[in-house]
């Protein structure tokens, strides 16, 4: 196996457990995934600089809702020590504390930096809805 090819599959097993941290509801299994100095740029709101700011949002939508979704990987490249990939998504986020749930289809891209170690981690992810600006 040669290198590249051992980059894309870490890469590959970063996407499915950024999933696995999601349908788990666990911050801190999301943050691991994380580098340092991340930017998180979600859908609907101001970028969110740094591990705290992150943590602070993902533990929110944890706190409120329980989540399932499926997630497709469409495409991942690497080059040297950056590289991404990019996934749709179908997600239902249920109300801990009861009502309707919400439904939302999307796409993310993920932009990678290997790490010193070699461990390949998030350094940038952005993230947006299939909806239209002010349609529900």
């Amino acid at each position: 196996m040669t290198r590249q090819d051992e980059d894309m599959d870490a890469i590959k097993q970063l996407a499915a457990d950024w999933r696995s941290g999601w349908l788990a509801g666990d911050a801190d299994l999301l943050l691991s995934l994380y580098g340092d100095d991340p930017v998180l740029m979600p859908w609907g709101q101001p970028a969110l600089f740094g591990r705290d700011a992150i943590r602070a949002s993902y533990e929110s939508v944890f706190r409120a809702y329980a989540i399932e979704s499926e997630t497709t990987l469409m495409e991942a490249e690497v080059s040297g020590d950056l590289g991404y990939f990019w996934c749709t998504y179908r997600l239902t986020a249920t109300s801990k504390a009861g009502g309707e749930a919400l439904h939302e289809n999307g796409k993310s891209v993920f932009i990678v930096r290997r790490e010193p170690g070699g461990a390949w981690k998030i350094a940038r992810l952005i993230d947006n809805s299939d909806r239209a600006p002010g349609s529900g």
